[in-house]
C-alpha cells in the first residue's frame, strides 16, 4: 500500500508535511504547546461558568453515598462533564493550531492529502499533534 503522505524532520522543530505534489512546512513551538497545555484550564474555567450559569456547583455533581457506615463519594458525573468540556477544548485548540501552521482546519488537511479511513485519520492527527507538542516520535519518521 502506497503511502498517502510523507513527514520529514528537518531540524528539532522543523518538519515538512509532503502529499502528491505539495509541501507544507511545519514548526514546533512553545507557543502552540503552551495553547494545547492551556486547553485543559480553560475547559474547566468554561465548566464552572456554564454550571455557574445553570445554578448549580461542582459540588452537587458529586454524589455523597453512605454505605455500611461508611460515606463514599461519587464523582462520575463531575468527572465524564469536564472530560466532555477538555475534549471539546482540545479540539478547538487543537485545529486552530493546524490552521495557523498549515492554512487549513485539519479536516480540510486529511481531506486535501486523500486520507479516507478513521484510522489513517486518527494517525495523522496524532503525528500532527506529536509536532505541535513537540513531542514526535523518531519511529514515526
Amino acid at each position: 500500500m502506497e503511502e498517502k503522505y510523507t513527514i520529514k524532520k528537518l531540524g528539532i522543530d522543523d518538519y515538512v508535511l509532503k502529499y502528491r505534489e505539495k509541501e507544507i512546512k511545519l514548526r514546533s513551538s512553545v507557543g502552540l504547546a503552551e495553547k494545547m497545555q492551556n486547553a485543559i484550564k480553560v475547559a474547566r474555567m468554561k465548566m464552572i461558568k456554564d454550571l455557574v450559569k445553570e445554578g448549580t456547583t461542582i459540588d452537587e455533581l458529586t454524589k455523597k453515598v453512605s454505605k455500611d457506615g461508611k460515606t463514599y463519594y461519587d464523582n462520575s458525573n463531575k468527572d465524564e462533564l469536564e472530560r466532555i468540556y477538555i475534549a471539546d477544548e482540545n479540539e478547538k485548540v487543537f485545529n486552530e493550531c493546524v490552521k495557523e501552521m498549515t492554512g487549513m482546519s485539519l479536516t480540510d488537511l486529511i481531506f486535501d492529502i486523500g486520507l479516507t479511513t478513521e484510522e489513517e485519520a486518527q494517525t495523522f492527527g496524532e503525528k500532527v499533534g506529536g509536532i505541535l507538542t513537540g513531542n514526535f516520535p523518531r519511529w514515526w519518521l
